[in-house]
């Protein structure tokens, strides 16, 4: 069977990182942990007049910014099997087809989980570490529709006609 669409994604750090900021910012919303953590800091403060905390308050999202930098390069360094790894997405009605040098993954809609568009990408989600990386500038216009659709469309409820 022919696929309908068809994209390829190069898995470079960059690809990682933005990845990776995805997931940490939107799914697992960081930024609201980060905020919680500034308000009780500057409460504390408050509360015992000590301007430690404010100064505390203003480094957590530099610290945060900087575990996150480390934590990236080293999650990327021990996987060097995955560095550079060209990946190819075939796109069928209701599954969509992984192929990279470790073999061929099928993922059928109703296992994608969320669909997280940015500007540059869209990240399939499929499992709690698990995504497909769709490269945006990579895809056709037919392929943008497609993903768009399935962004909208219940998982495991519809397919994509």
């Amino acid at each position: 069977m022919e696929p309908l669409f068809q994209s390829q994604t190069e898995y470079t750090f960059d690809e990682f990182k933005r990845y990776n900021r995805e997931i940490l910012y939107k799914v697992r919303k960081v930024n609201k942990t980060i905020i919680m953590l500034e308000v009780i800091l500057l409460v504390v403060a408050f509360l015992t007049k000590d301007l430690t905390y404010v100064a505390g308050a203003l480094f957590v999202p530099l610290i945060f910014k900087l575990t996150f930098s480390f934590q990236e390069k080293r999650a990327y360094k021990k996987n060097p099997q995955l560095h550079n790894m060209l990946i190819t997405h075939r796109f069928y009605t209701d599954y969509i087809e992984q192929e990279s040098k470790f073999g061929v993954v099928t993922i059928f809609h109703y296992q994608i989980r969320d669909v997280l568009e940015t500007s540059t990408n869209f990240y399939l989600l499929t499992a709690s570490n698990g995504t497909i990386m769709i490269v945006k500038e990579l895809c056709s216009e037919g392929l943008l529709e497609h993903l768009g659709k399935l962004k909208v469309i219940k998982m495991g409820e519809e397919t994509i006609a």
